[in-house]
């Protein structure tokens, strides 16, 4: 399987519809597409992982590179118009979109390669995460208007699986779909409740991913306004990564990281991170879950107290830590 990266894009898409003000010029459009070469991201990144090269579990991994994927959760098809926060002239590489059907899925995708991003399709007909049913049966019809596009990156087949009853027998039953209908494209996973990885609550199996992305968000409160980190994440990280290692060598791991503010929960808040709690979100992952890629959580959820699309700040941060990691500065 190869996944490279695309020539540029062509067809009646090639009319920009970033507005004039935000619109990037061909000198940093061509550094961008330049610094991207790399993603020809799986030849480097899936294929040899899945040719089973995995570090030791208490190994320190650097796999800073400019082929690291740097995602984005999320942005709608306007932010990505409008370059909104930058996502479109920044170091990101990637973006996940929940997309109900063909149409949507087409026109994120035309969007997309005017920015020179890879995308990460979630259909969310094919798994409803609020009842936990998964229908298998609908996945080629959708995939077979998408594969051929030349900003898709791959599939999201399920979004933290145990928290709603989604089972091991289900999760490997859209996977098969997938690589059914698609078999050149990369099928993500993404597992939450990471203490219980790899057990009877949370299973992981052989034929669920070709890329396992869990998420872990350690940056909490107790008032609103102090903040806690919680200094658990290695131990979980370590037992991840040797969960995967034991039951598929070599399956690459992508960390998602937390950036949001959220106060609701009366005993899980969460605290937005700072510039350097960020940082350590990120080191964590690769020293001890071997990550790569990273993913940030989340662009856009109006539930939440804060979000990316309304902290320019936070999404300054991550570009520079995305410019530092694919430059090989990240310490």
């Amino acid at each position: 399987m190869t996944f490279g990266r695309r020539k540029g894009p062509s067809g009646p898409f090639l009319r920009s519809r970033i507005s004039p003000e935000n619109r990037p010029d061909m000198r940093t459009l061509t550094a961008r597409r330049t610094r991207r070469l790399g993603l020809v991201v799986t030849v480097g990144l899936v294929a040899a992982l899945f040719a089973g090269s995995s570090s030791a579990t208490t190994g320190v991994v650097t796999p800073y590179s400019r082929t690291t994927p740097m995602i984005l959760q999320g942005p709608p098809p306007e932010d990505l118009a409008a370059n909104k926060n930058g996502i479109c002239t920044g170091r990101f590489t990637h973006v996940i979109r929940n997309v109900g059907g063909a149409a949507s899925a087409k026109t994120y995708l035309d969007q997309a390669a005017l920015c020179d991003l890879k995308v990460i399709l979630f259909f969310s007909t094919t798994a409803d995460h609020t009842t936990g049913v998964v229908y298998p049966s609908r996945v080629a019809a959708l995939v077979n208007t998408v594969k051929t596009h030349p900003a898709l990156f791959g599939y999201l087949s399920v979004k933290e699986p145990s928290w709603v009853g989604i089972t091991a027998a289900e999760i490997r039953s859209l996977y098969s779909a997938y690589k059914a209908a698609d078999p050149n494209h990369p099928v993500i996973g993404l597992w939450g409740d990471i203490p219980h990885f790899g057990m009877s609550v949370n299973p992981y199996t052989n034929g669920m991913a070709d890329i396992v992305m869990v998420d872990w968000y350690p940056v909490e409160t107790t008032t609103g306004s102090n903040t806690i980190y919680l200094t658990t994440g290695p131990t979980h990280y370590k037992r991840v990564r040797s969960v995967v290692s034991s039951v598929t060598p070599g399956r690459p791991i992508w960390l998602m990281v937390q950036t949001h503010k959220y106060l609701k929960p009366s005993t899980h808040k969460k605290q937005r991170p700072s510039e350097s709690l960020l940082a350590r979100q990120v080191r964590e992952g690769f020293v001890y879950l071997g990550a790569k890629g990273i993913a940030f959580h989340t662009w856009s959820n109006v539930n939440y107290t804060i979000d990316q699309r309304r902290d320019p700040t936070m999404v300054a941060w991550m570009n520079d830590l995305a410019r530092r990691i694919q430059a090989g500065t990240f310490q």
